[in-house]
């Protein structure tokens, strides 16, 4: 299945996604990711790429293992808890919440539905859950959502290791 299919059938998932609520599920993830961070000891450093993007950071043995942050557009907001290899410096695993705002609902300067979705990607598995509702949803053989961001988080994670050693060897 090419990518424009792929974004296309996400997109979909969006409507069906409507008025949902992962709060539960999100809360959850976050305590697995703070787990995570105190049980391999990782250390936290201080450092945003762009003041617009709240970034948190958590270093072993002087490589990101996990890195966190969010946009926050108009209407709405997208995180992601990105989880590296530390010897493949490959992304183990990303969990993407997005919510955004129906813009067909916004009344008296104000949006009154919202579409709320996680993605939990596994790029080496090529595999993909879905949930809304705090549920899972279903699972695709696809790493489609994290294609477009790629990119910018392997940018992220280059530049914050190169700060993070620069500090380390001042």
């Amino acid at each position: 299945m090419n990518i424009f299919i792929r974004l296309l059938f996400l997109s979909f998932l969006f409507i069906g996604c409507e008025n949902s609520n992962n709060d539960i599920l999100d809360s959850d993830l976050e305590k697995e990711f703070r787990t995570a961070i105190a049980n391999t000891n990782a250390e936290e450093f201080k450092y945003l790429e762009d003041g617009l993007v709240p970034q948190e950071s958590f270093f072993i043995d002087s490589k990101l293992k996990y890195l966190k942050f969010r946009f926050n557009p108009e209407a709405g907001f997208s995180e992601r808890r990105v989880y590296f290899d530390l010897k493949t410096d490959s992304i183990e695993r990303i969990v993407l919440r997005k919510v955004q705002a129906d813009w067909d609902s916004f009344e008296e300067g104000d949006y009154h539905k919202f579409h709320d979705s996680i993605f939990v990607v596994y790029p080496k598995l090529n595999k993909m859950d879905v949930y809304f509702d705090n549920e899972k949803l279903k699972s695709l053989n696809s790493k489609g959502i994290l294609l477009e961001d790629e990119r910018y988080i392997y940018r992220l994670k280059k530049n914050t290791e190169s700060q993070y050693n620069k500090k380390a060897s001042n």
